[in-house]
């Protein structure tokens, strides 16, 4: 076994003298026409200023058993010098495999066999672009170059002797995820995930049809803005989500034996196994409803996380105790830039198969009961719009067709789980300090189901702003309200977790005892979206701190709870120093106002604000806050 690199420098013809093999971890073909004609125009210079090689980068290799070289890195260049070849005309073997993707594997066949094919195939259709991007610069050279005499033959034989790559050969015992790591370290192409997709594959090698599988569950999951159900063709949707794409059909070890099995068992899905639906066989359905695969678009939806963040999540619920008493890291971090560094060290105990059974699974539930941003104005005021979603299977009797479309995902408390959510959200909203959502995702780790009773979710939900409420309790009580605890330094979860809770008194009727005025206003709150208003907006303004004090408000009565809460950084230098009253009339019930703001507008516009209101309204906070429990705690189902 060799235990050293083997570095060759070859030229087109003795390239193509071998054998390769694209495996699946690899990237699509993705050059441009931007990059294409470059590279033409560069080559036509070399020959121009007869340079004796032109060398187009590197090809890093291993060989396979079978004698064949599996690309590494380089199959952007590698692949081409092939359509180069195809469109030259030159009578070389190029000899270019791509693992588990019979659709390229069969356009390049055609083309290599002389038959000129274009293809509107999503998974061909950038060779077909690429190839008539190749023609047309070729032509434009060529008749740049009009007066060269025999121009084209020229061009030939230069690509096919002078142009050249470095290929290297690595030793069969190599790394490959080490080398990978060591490119993404130097800023080349991988990312961390990529790498991490790349070592996972590397496990599923021997099967090839699991490989694809597995490596369409990984891309699926991966964008993160889209729903992860539409990113599968129908029969893979139905195998993975169910008849009506709203479930999560497979159990872990039913997974594990579907997809392990393929080739003698599979699923049946309108008469077809998984072999068959990979191999591209069409179902039988002249007795049944045709599949419409264009699904309508919805509105611009964000994710609340990134994917490499989303992998720390499934890596710290699934594999956290495989880690404990390590000396580099003591349990997972839910930080990205640890990804890598994590994987390696949990590696040796992550079966594969396993390990995206658990991604689909956390991803199926993310989209279903994680709330999506749906932006609707640059106003911070107004901001975004939230989204809890779940797929279903649209019957259009009209056109006889089905479709996947998205509905609300509960039917009855719907507006509310969204507020508890986002709350939630706009409280944490750090994607590395996201305890929340590990602690959802968590609630689903050992249940089979993936459905949740409404009321069970949002009991679940107010438990946990609950429980993160106590540990603000610093924040109101007055033994404990220092200055670092006042105004500005208010922890900004405390006052969105003061418009929850006054929301849930609206919503749910409750009776406080208390003779403030803030209790006969709450019925008439208006309803409202949480946002990630930054900003601590002093109702009465600290610039008139002069004024507050000739009225005997200190400044305890000027920073506390009962004269602050959270706007915009730009609503804020909008207000400015304005007073209270001129505040409270430049704002109408039809903007998206938080609930205890509303209140205190509403409290000056019918008594004015000053000493007595701010006390008053400090002491309904209080009260708000002591009864936390009552009001977000259903003491039957505690």
């Amino acid at each position: 076994m060799s235990k050293q690199n083997t570095v060759e420098i070859l030229n087109v013809e003795q390239i193509f003298n071998s054998r390769y093999v694209v495996p699946l971890y690899q990237r699509n073909f993705a050059w441009g026409e931007e990059q294409i004609c470059q590279l033409l125009q560069d080559i036509n210079e070399s020959i121009k200023i007869k340079d004796q090689q032109y060398f187009i980068g590197s090809l890093v290799t291993i060989r396979r058993e079978d004698g064949s070289f599996e690309v590494i890195d380089g199959q952007q260049r590698l692949t081409i010098l092939a359509l180069l070849s195809y469109v030259l005309q030159f009578k070389v073997n190029t000899e270019i495999h791509y693992d588990s993707r019979p659709e390229v594997e069969q356009f390049l066949k055609s083309l290599a066999s002389g038959v000129n094919i274009s293809s509107s195939d999503p998974s061909t259709s950038h060779f077909s672009a690429a190839i008539e991007t190749i023609k047309e610069q070729i032509a434009k050279i060529e008749k740049a170059e009009a007066e060269t005499e025999d121009f084209k033959e020229t061009f030939r034989v230069f690509v096919l002797n002078n142009v050249c790559l470095v290929r290297e050969i690595m030793p069969e015992d190599t790394d490959v995820a080490a080398y990978f790591e060591i490119m993404n370290n130097r800023g080349e192409q991988l990312q961390e995930h990529e790498i991490v997709k790349g070592i996972l594959l590397g496990k599923l090698k021997d099967n090839p049809k699991l490989s694809k599988v597995c490596a369409s569950i990984w891309d699926a999951c991966s964008q993160m803005d889209e729903r992860v159900q539409k990113s599968f063709d129908t029969n893979i949707r139905k195998a993975l989500f169910g008849d009506n794409y709203d479930g999560f059909t497979l159990k872990d070890s039913n997974f594990k034996d579907y997809l392990s099995s393929i080739d003698s068992e599979g699923i049946i899905t309108d008469g077809l196994n998984l072999d068959e639906i990979l191999n591209g066989k069409a179902p039988d359905n002249s007795n049944t409803k045709s599949e419409e695969e264009d699904i309508p678009e919805a509105d611009r939806e964000e994710s609340i996380i990134d994917f490499p963040n989303f992998l720390m999540h499934v890596m710290k619920l699934y594999y956290n105790d495989k880690i404990k008493g390590n000396k580099e890291i003591d349990e997972i971090r839910l930080h990205d830039k640890y990804l890598l560094k994590t994987f390696r060290l949990i590696e040796a105990d992550i079966d594969a198969t396993e390990f995206f059974y658990r991604l689909l699974k956390c991803r199926t539930v993310f989209d279903r009961y994680i709330v999506k941003a749906n932006f609707v104005s640059d106003n911070d005021e107004e901001g975004r719009e939230w989204s809890l979603l779940m797929p279903y299977k649209y019957i259009d009797t009209r056109r006889n067709r089905y479709q996947l479309k998205f509905r609300n995902t509960f039917e009855n408390k719907q507006d509310m789980i969204i507020k508890a959510v986002s709350c939630i959200q706009v409280c944490h909203p750090s994607k590395y300090y996201k305890n929340y959502l590990q602690a959802l995702l968590g609630w689903f780790k050992d249940r089979d189901s993936i459905i949740i009773d409404e009321d069970d979710y949002l009991a679940i939900l107010n438990r946990y702003i609950y429980d993160d409420l106590k540990n603000l309790s610093k924040y109101f009580e007055p033994k404990d309200y220092t200055p670092e605890l006042q105004g500005t330094s208010t922890s900004h979860a405390a006052l969105d977790y003061i418009d929850y809770l006054i929301w849930n008194i609206k919503d749910r009727n409750i009776t406080i005892n208390g003779e403030e005025q803030e209790w006969s206003m709450i019925s008439e709150l208006k309803d409202f979206r949480f946002q990630y208003w930054n900003s601590v907006e002093h109702h009465y303004p600290q610039k008139r701190k002069e004024e507050l004090a000739q009225e005997g408000v200190d400044d305890f009565l000027l920073n506390c709870l009962g004269n602050i809460f959270l706007i915009g950084k730009s609503t804020n230098s909008r207000l400015s120093d304005k007073n209270p009253e001129d505040k409270a009339a430049l704002y109408n019930s039809s903007l998206n106002l938080a609930p205890n703001r509303q209140l205190i507008y509403n409290i000056t516009r019918s008594y004015g604000w000053g000493k007595e209101q701010i006390a008053s309204h400090y002491e309904f906070i209080k009260t708000v806050f002591s009864n936390a429990r009552r009001i977000l705690i259903d003491e039957s189902k505690d």
